[in-house]
C-alpha cells in the first residue's frame, strides 16, 4: 500500500514538473523570439549575453512556477493525506 501511494505521489509530482518545464521552455523559446531585437540592443550596448539570458530565463521560469506555486493548498493536502495513510 505505501509502495503504491509513493508510486503515485512521485508520478504526480513528475507529471506537474513535466508540465512546468513544458510551459517554461515554451515561454522562453517564444519571448526569444518576439523580443530577438532586445537581445540584439542589449547586447549591442555592452550587456553581456549571461545577464541577457538571465533577464528571459527569470520571466519563463516565473511563468513556469506560479501555477505550479498557487496550488499550494492542493499539494498541502496530497502531503498530508499521503503522511497520514503512510503512518
Amino acid at each position: 500500500m505505501k509502495t503504491v501511494l509513493i508510486i503515485i505521489l512521485v508520478a504526480l509530482l513528475a507529471w506537474k514538473g513535466y508540465y512546468a518545464w513544458r510551459r517554461g521552455r515554451n515561454t522562453y523559446v517564444r519571448e526569444r523570439q518576439e523580443y530577438q531585437s532586445l537581445w540584439e540592443y542589449l547586447e549591442g550596448n555592452g550587456t553581456p549575453e549571461r545577464q541577457v539570458r538571465r533577464m528571459f530565463l527569470k520571466r519563463a521560469l516565473r511563468r513556469a512556477l506560479k501555477p505550479w506555486l498557487m496550488q499550494w493548498r492542493y499539494w498541502l493536502l496530497v502531503a498530508v493525506v499521503l503522511l497520514l495513510l503512510l503512518l
